[in-house]
C-alpha cells in the first residue's frame, strides 16, 4: 500500500508527464498518425518514439512488445524515460528512421 505522500508525488509526477506529452502532440509533426496519417492521434509507441492513431496502435499492438510498445497518451500512466523517449523522436525523426528503406512507399494499411 502507498502513502499518501507517494500518491501525491505520483499524481504531480503523471500530471507533469502528461503537460510534456501534450506540448509533443502539439508540434506539427505529431499532429498526425505517424502511420496512416489522421489527424489527432491519442496513442504512442513509446519505444519507437512515434503518436499513432487508435487503428494503429492496434497494429503495432499485434506486433509484439518486443518490437512495438504501445500505450495511451491520456489513459496511461508512463516513467520518466518513455516520455524522454517520445521528446526525443517525434514522428517526422522517427518515420526518417524507421521507414528509410521504403524508398517513397507507403506501408500497406
Amino acid at each position: 500500500m502507498s502513502t499518501r505522500f507517494q500518491r501525491t508525488a505520483d499524481k504531480s509526477l503523471n500530471q507533469k508527464h502528461a503537460k510534456i506529452l501534450k506540448t509533443c502532440l502539439d508540434r506539427p509533426e505529431n499532429k498526425y498518425c505517424a502511420d496512416c496519417k489522421k489527424k489527432d492521434p491519442r496513442w504512442a509507441s513509446w519505444n519507437l518514439g512515434i503518436f499513432v492513431c487508435i487503428t494503429c496502435s492496434g497494429t503495432h499492438r499485434s506486433m509484439g512488445t518486443h518490437i512495438s510498445r504501445v500505450k495511451s497518451v491520456d489513459l496511461d500512466t508512463w516513467t520518466p524515460e518513455q516520455v524522454e523517449n517520445m521528446v526525443l523522436w517525434g514522428n517526422t525523426k522517427a518515420n526518417l528512421y524507421w521507414e528509410a528503406n521504403l524508398e517513397n512507399k507507403r506501408p500497406p494499411e
